[in-house]
């Protein structure tokens, strides 16, 4: 794996460091799959397959990180839940693992490095890790992924019960079912920087304004917090946490969460995600994913993407990136047009 610059860059980003180009993250999973011309069916449990389309999609695509990670529900099929697996996208759990807050004691989660307990797991996501960072040709990023601390407990029990229990007055016993979650999530995530990834990447959407009130903040954050810091204990990787939505009220908490870069939705004005991070939480995002990265044209892209970096990035702390995933419709020269824009925007 040569050194050309790509993790400096990035550290440099996070350290609110002026450097001569802003990083760019693809935020692609199934997309890099789509793009190679083959089904996720076809990735998701072929590790060579997926680190392979994966490196190939973030060299051409320009990104500073990959992320060879082609189907964020494997875990809850490794519980037992119900989860179905369609040829080319996502799977989509169908069940929970306990109907009532008073069943938290009967949940039992598995151990990530114990094969036996997670052969999906170990699969699609581990073995993938492993290969990418084998075959890896420049110092990218490599990506784990899991869900946080509540959307993990909104899965394990329905987010609609989640919430209504905490409207109920039962918010000690969610707190315990969600800091339960954050240890499983930090065994995941340790498994995950032992197979190869160099970053703590975790995504946690049911903590957005969208889903949760503010004054529902602390039992999200709570869950963060714990699982980040149990992950930083050991391993010396920098934490980035994505929540989709509106999350403006949340963006001056993710800091004291433990989070080093708060991934941020297009939802957010730019400006408006700077003055809430100020200057101690490095951002990344914020371009439309559907909008622009998967209907727009390239030079609307660089555009948007000149905007972002003015906006919140011009001193340093941006990653730019879409605001969510990377649609998995998206066209090669749409991703790459972002890519190339980090690199142009500080040549004018």
């Amino acid at each position: 794996m040569k050194d050309t610059g790509h993790r400096s860059t990035i550290d440099a980003a996070l350290n609110f460091e002026k450097t001569d180009r802003t990083p760019v993250n693809n935020f692609a999973l199934v997309t890099a799959a789509r793009s190679a011309g083959i089904l996720v069916k076809d990735a998701r449990y072929t590790p060579e397959v997926s680190a392979k389309v994966s490196v190939d999609y973030a060299m051409r695509t320009k990104s500073d990180f990959v992320k060879p990670v082609v189907d964020s529900q494997i875990p809850f099929a490794d519980l037992g839940m119900d989860v179905v697996f369609p040829d080319d996208d996502y799977g989509t759990v169908r069940s929970k693992m306990i109907n009532d807050i008073s069943e938290i004691d009967d949940v039992a989660f598995f151990d990530p490095r114990n094969v036996s307990e997670c052969p999906r797991f170990d699969k699609c996501i581990l073995q993938s890790l492993t290969e990418t960072e084998k075959i890896l040709p420049e110092d990218l990023h490599i990506c784990g992924l899991s869900w946080g601390p509540i959307s993990t407990a909104g899965y394990i029990m329905g987010a609609e019960d989640l919430i209504m229990s905490i409207m109920m007055g039962e918010e000690e016993a969610v707190q315990k079912l969600i800091l339960k979650c954050a240890d499983f999530i930090a065994d995941q995530e340790k498994a995950q920087i032992d197979a190869g990834a160099s970053v703590m990447w975790m995504a946690d959407p049911t903590a957005s304004e969208d889903l949760i009130s503010p004054d529902m903040f602390p039992l999200a954050l709570s869950g963060i917090k714990s699982c980040i810091s149990s992950v930083k204990k050991d391993y010396d990787v920098p934490a980035f946490l994505h929540v989709c939505g509106n999350t403006t009220d949340l963006i001056p908490f993710a800091h004291d969460a433990g989070a080093d870069c708060f991934s941020f939705d297009h939802a957010v004005d730019p400006a408006v995600a700077r003055s809430a991070a100020g200057n101690k939480l490095a951002l990344m995002g914020n371009i439309d994913p559907v909008r622009y990265i998967m209907n727009g044209t390239p030079e609307e892209i660089v555009s948007e993407s000149y905007k972002v970096i003015e906006a919140c990035g011009s001193d340093g702390g941006l990653v730019l990136a879409p605001g969510c995933e990377s649609p998995i419709m998206s066209p090669d020269e749409n991703v790459l047009a972002m890519g190339q824009a980090g690199i142009d925007y500080w040549k004018q």
